[in-house]
């Protein structure tokens, strides 16, 4: 998609740290795109974020854990800065899905259970999780279609629903045995993906890609042996995958054609957004001790790498997510400090 000039100017403002003058002779120079570090809710209060979605310029979600109970944190973007939503609930966010303004949905798990919130353009209310199982990867559409993913780690068991009538209602899979899943996307309702794995034999597996086309599901002819870890839709029919996670390659299903790409030096990988303009952004993992977020983004055919601001502390990121109708791309995360005492922030940064 191209970026809008309206969408781009509310963000501008609202997200720029700062800008050069220009003489009345001199023409300005266009910086070079780069990783910003983007300001956040206030107060700021200990805690990480993981998930973020924006379904445009105007609206945006933020969820993670913050405060020194560890409460859910939800913030909300509303064009021009974070604000914190109430939350009073205690639960580690495991998905989060926006459709626009009216429509967003959390899940989320305790050490005794599943959480679901749905908010409804107002405020955020509980909602019934049926499982069996926990939460493990949760997406919507600009439609209003939303689709949750969970599995039992003790029984191997999937279950797969759709938001229908204000509900979590069971949807009819024809998975394949000893099938586990991982990853949801959706684009619309006759556009449904779900990715993983399944076990062919003792100790080999094969990767697991299907698609919903509004009348059937099909199995797409991937190959390979690890599972596939997140989907992102791009265009009716079309996706960007990640498979493996330790060592992840990059794959696309173009609506015919299957292709794959290795992440530069091998690396892991923990999500992906489109970039809005044909190509991807990938969150690799960081090292254990980076003072700077790295990011991939795979454009025309081959990698390139970037680096987000310097910190003082230990970066990590959870989530990235591209704003839609703009070029703009916001990520997520915690920044772990030791002085003066050890303590984590939540943090946010954005490409422009």
């Amino acid at each position: 998609m191209r970026g809008r000039v309206a969408g781009l100017a509310v963000l501008a403002v609202a997200l720029a740290a700062g800008t050069t003058g220009a003489t009345a002779h001199a023409k300005p120079k266009k910086a070079k795109p780069k990783w910003h570090s983007l300001s956040g809710a206030k107060p700021r209060l200990v805690g990480s974020l993981n998930q973020v979605e924006f379904p445009n310029e105007k609206v945006g979600w933020a969820a993670g854990v913050e405060g020194p109970d560890n409460r859910l944190a939800l913030w909300k973007w509303n064009g021009g800065k974070w604000t914190r939503a109430k939350a009073g609930w205690k639960f580690a966010p495991a998905g989060l899905a926006v459709s626009g303004p009216r429509k967003a949905w959390l899940t989320g798990v305790t050490l005794t259970g599943a959480h679901a919130l749905y908010y409804n353009g107002r405020s955020w209310r509980e909602v019934a999780f049926p499982g069996p199982g926990a939460p493990v990867d949760l997406a919507a559409a600009p439609d209003g279609t939303a689709v949750s993913v969970a599995r039992s780690v003790f029984d191997g068991t999937n279950a797969v629903h759709r938001w229908k009538d204000g509900k979590w209602r069971p949807m009819s899979v024809p998975l394949p045995p000893e099938t586990s899943l991982a990853a949801v996307a959706v684009g619309s309702k006759k556009d449904i993906w779900l990715g993983g794995s399944r076990r062919v034999g003792e100790d080999k597996f094969e990767s697991l890609l299907m698609r919903w086309n509004g009348r059937s599901w099909k199995s797409l002819p991937v190959g390979g042996t690890r599972a596939i870890t997140k989907i992102v839709v791009d265009a009716p029919g079309k996706a960007w995958a990640l498979r493996g996670s330790t060592k992840t390659n990059l794959v696309r299903w173009d609506g015919a054609r299957f292709g794959e790409r290795g992440l530069p030096g091998g690396v892991g990988a923990l999500t992906l957004t489109p970039d809005g303009s044909g190509g991807v952004w990938v969150l690799p993992y960081s090292r254990s001790d980076a003072k700077a977020a790295p990011y991939l983004r795979w454009v025309k055919g081959r990698w390139k790498s970037f680096t987000g601001p310097r910190r003082n502390g230990v970066v990590g990121l959870g989530d990235i997510e591209w704003i839609p109708g703009t070029s703009l791309a916001v990520s997520v995360g915690g920044l772990q400090q030791t002085e003066p005492k050890e303590r984590k922030f939540p943090i946010l940064e954005v490409f422009r």
